[in-house]
């Protein structure tokens, strides 16, 4: 885009921090959306890790995307003046901040832009010139949006837009011609692993569910990082009519394969929120977290399965490594059939 269009002040700049996991960077796209529905001359801007870029480069309403490694290159003092510098460069005149870490309000604080829109309880919050209270017990997308308010906007936009490639079409269905996966079958997404092993239904379950939707002849795709390769061999078990995806898709790849299939079971984790986006009936199966942290699934046709009642449920705000009371009930007393059954009823 032309410098003098994004630093004409003509034209309203805004940049958007979000530098967490992948599900909280599609969970910022609606502030995106309403963003350009109430200012259509707007110039955006997005800070994300650089896993998440692949989330928003094919979006049209987004100007420049701006990587930052924060674990990486871009870790240290070094590396957050040098991210510093890059975003200074475009002139942002409105920054708001979804992230509530100290780093993040920092960013926020020295890019320059006059106003700052963060949550009242992040760190350091005294920086941002609007602060907002981040309610409870609503989806993540709403939260977001609230972050809006002082802008005093006429539309909100809550759903999800999500794109993909050519590209990205031409290789899921070159998947499925090489598994010979027909138009007519039923494609059932899942998605066995988690960032937290807490929140990671159990290997041995999702095998035995696999084998009982193979067995009624639904054709079954597993997906996951490269990391999550040995769970997904393991619930796979050299079943031939199961496809396994598991660390070699792509970003958008996810989005086609998800958008065009009949269901997704997931653990609490991204693909619940890619699934949103399209309207894919979702099973979300919830261990450690509960739907109430406001990361649950907006697809009309959806389940989520839980343990009601169990004293220690929510442990944590993200899963742990270990349950902490060693019986991982959570997880464990939600047996394969229920969630087998819930899978017929949603096909």
């Amino acid at each position: 885009m032309d410098s003098f269009l994004y630093h004409s002040d003509m034209v309203k700049r805004y940049l958007i921090i979000q530098t967490a996991f992948l599900g909280d960077a599609i969970l910022t796209e609606p502030m995106i959306e309403t963003i350009k529905a109430n200012e259509k001359d707007a110039f955006i801007g997005v800070v994300v890790i650089p896993s998440n870029v692949e989330v928003f480069s094919l979006n049209p309403k987004i100007d420049v995307i701006i990587p930052y490694d924060k674990h990486g290159a871009n870790n240290g003092l070094i590396g957050f003046k040098k991210i510093l510098s890059t975003i200074r460069e475009y002139n942002f005149n409105i920054v708001i901040s979804p992230h509530m870490s100290f780093r993040s309000t920092l960013l926020a604080y020295f890019s320059g832009a006059k106003r700052r829109i963060g949550f009242r309880d992040a760190d350091i919050s005294f920086l941002y010139t609007d602060r907002v209270k981040k309610p409870e017990n609503i989806h993540e997308i709403d939260k977001n949006l609230r972050l809006l308010e002082p802008l005093e906007f006429n539309e909100l936009i809550r759903e999800i837009r999500l794109f993909w490639s050519e590209n990205n079409k031409k290789f899921i269905e070159s998947v499925f011609e090489a598994n010979s996966v027909k138009s007519d079958d039923k494609v059932v997404v899942v998605n066995p692993s988690s960032v937290w092993p807490t929140k990671r239904w159990p290997k041995e379950y999702y095998k035995k569910l696999v084998k009982m939707l193979a067995d009624q002849g639904v054709r079954v795709v597993l997906i996951g990082a490269k990391k999550d390769v040995e769970i997904s061999e393991f619930v796979k078990d050299n079943d031939e009519r199961v496809v396994d995806l598991t660390g070699k898709t792509g970003i958008k790849d996810l989005f086609y394969l998800i958008a065009w299939s009949n269901l997704l079971i997931s653990n609490d984790s991204a693909p619940v929120h890619i699934a949103s986006a399209f309207n894919t009936p979702t099973i979300d199966i919830y261990g450690p977290t509960v739907p109430e942290f406001g990361f649950y699934p907006l697809s009309k046709k959806s389940k989520i399965i839980q343990i009601d009642k169990l004293s220690c449920r929510p442990c944590g705000k993200h899963g742990s490594v270990t349950c902490k009371k060693q019986h991982f009930k959570c997880m464990r007393d939600i047996k394969p059939e229920i969630v087998y059954n819930s899978a017929l009823e949603l096909l």
